[in-house]
């Protein structure tokens, strides 16, 4: 059974542990009554309780719309499979409390000296920046899409958005930026998005850094995701660390981290580019990568890990790592 279908039954057996009474009747998505999804008017409740309010405030005031959210996109989706939700319900606890997230982020980066205030981003309500933002795009337009789609950029649409992204200075002194993209149950199919358009917008960055010099074969292969998303997002650090629009908030150094299941073997295991699928045989989507990607800007952690990391943590609030660990131990 693939992960996805085996997520959603999974939801239908703890849905009276999780959620109240009124949500767990069946939810519409894409108008059809589904059982792994909450009831419509109680989408919010797709986000753990202690963050369902502030987080629901976070994405309002700053116009990012929530992934097939209701409500106009100001509410969450009621799809309990939701990658962003699960990206919220995981991080959003760290945004104000910065010691335990510098607690969590350095168990992957063990250089992280001092995690700093994102503030590039709104204030929060108490006045204080977050020390994580979501569906971040960046302070400039460093990878051009404005100019393609003849639209101003929106936070989580229309341009290339980082799920999450934090700061932090190195033990070394440099300041670095970390852009985040989030999977739950994503599972791709073989489509080719290279359309000319597209391969415009994004061949300046492309042959501005390291990519370039693996030639024009590699950059057509990239239009399959989600390697089309891992590119996306791997420029945007890149022109974000060193571009010609110079360093997005003075950061040193600007990588990425992704974060999905290890269990979703359809998203790890299935590789779509039939050029990369021949170039590295019997090998995963997020291994391929790792070797394209220059040298220690790209790192990859599943959702078990740092769900692990959390409940060994000695800051975290103690019903929030149950939440999680009802919730997302697959």
């Amino acid at each position: 059974m693939k992960f996805r279908d085996s997520e959603k039954l999974r939801y239908q057996r703890i849905k009276p542990i999780l959620f109240s009474e009124a949500a767990q009747i069946q939810g519409n998505y894409r108008k059809i009554p589904r059982s792994f999804c909450l009831a419509d008017e109680y989408a919010s409740e797709n986000l753990f309780t202690a963050i369902r309010k502030p987080a629901i405030q976070y994405f309002d005031q700053r116009n990012i719309p929530w992934h097939d959210g209701l409500n106009r996109s100001r509410l969450p989706s009621n799809h309990l499979c939701c990658s962003q939700s699960c990206c919220v319900n995981f991080l959003y606890p760290l945004v104000e409390n910065r010691p335990l997230a510098e607690e969590i982020f350095r168990a992957f980066y063990p250089g992280l000296s001092e995690l700093l205030p994102f503030d590039r981003d709104e204030r929060l309500p108490n006045g204080a920046f977050p020390y994580i933002a979501f569906e971040w795009i960046g302070s400039l337009d460093f990878l051009g899409e404005s100019k393609r789609k003849g639209n101003s950029r929106t936070r989580g649409a229309n341009a290339t958005s980082a799920d999450f992204a934090f700061r932090f200075r190195r033990q070394d002194g440099r300041e670095q930026l970390v852009l985040g993209e989030w999977k739950y149950t994503e599972e791709y199919g073989g489509s080719d998005l290279g359309i000319e358009a597209r391969k415009k917008n994004y061949d300046r960055a492309f042959n501005n850094g390291p990519f370039g010099e693996q030639g024009p074969s590699l950059y057509d292969s990239l239009f399959f995701e989600p390697f089309y998303q891992l590119m996306r997002l791997q420029l945007l650090a890149q022109e974000m660390e060193g571009g010609d629009l110079g360093h997005e908030m003075d950061c040193d150094v600007v990588t990425v981290l992704h974060i999905s299941p290890e269990a979703n073997s359809e998203f790890r295991e299935r590789v779509t580019s039939p050029h990369l699928k021949a170039t590295y045989p019997s090998t995963g989507t997020l291994e391929i990568w790792k070797r394209l990607a220059p040298a220690d800007k790209f790192l990859s952690i599943s959702v078990e890990r740092l769900l692990e990391t959390i409940g060994q943590s000695t800051t975290g609030d103690l019903a929030w790592t149950d939440y999680l660990t009802t919730r997302y131990s697959w």
